[in-house]
């Protein structure tokens, strides 16, 4: 049994001084090669513009609006061929409104601050620099504080 345990406890610093033997990397069998790339379409990473580009301003529905003025700007910088995935920036003045996510969204302040209210009365506020994840099915008000521009990517059909 004494020998047994002894081969236990001292496999572990031996097959750590065996992986770090470059010899052993020489052995065919323990070599990987790296995956090959798929075929197809060439494609290419889609970088966010560091100024974001003009776009035309838009206001919620009156019937969402609960104070201020919350003219809003979107600038899609992506959107995925299915139209299920897309990716951009939004910013929107100071206002209070209502708002129902018919999609999932990630969302990442970049300036500004905002409340986020949930239907049963949860308030989170969120900062330039914070991150979070709106699911779909939410249901709830954003009271913009200070002028927020935020990146977002939402995924779904928006039903």
């Amino acid at each position: 049994m004494a020998i047994i345990k002894q081969l236990i406890m001292s496999s572990g610093p031996i097959l750590a001084y065996m992986g770090a033997m470059p010899g052993l990397r020489l052995v065919p069998f323990l070599q990987r090669s790296a995956p090959p790339l798929l075929d197809g379409p060439l494609q290419t990473t889609v970088d966010f513009p560091a100024v974001q580009p003009p776009a035309e301003p838009y206001a919620w529905p009156r019937s969402h609006i609960l104070s201020g003025n919350p003219v809003q700007t979107a600038t899609y910088i992506y959107t995925s061929p299915d139209n299920l995935f897309a990716a951009g920036i939004w910013t929107c003045e100071v206002g209070k409104f209502r708002i129902d996510f018919g999609r999932a969204e990630f969302i990442q302040i970049l300036e500004g601050v905002v409340i986020v209210t949930d239907a049963e009365g949860t308030a989170k506020t969120y900062r330039a620099g914070d991150a979070f994840v709106t699911p779909k099915g939410f249901s709830g008000t954003w009271d913009v504080i200070e002028p927020i521009k935020k990146h977002f990517t939402w995924y779904g059909s928006g039903e």
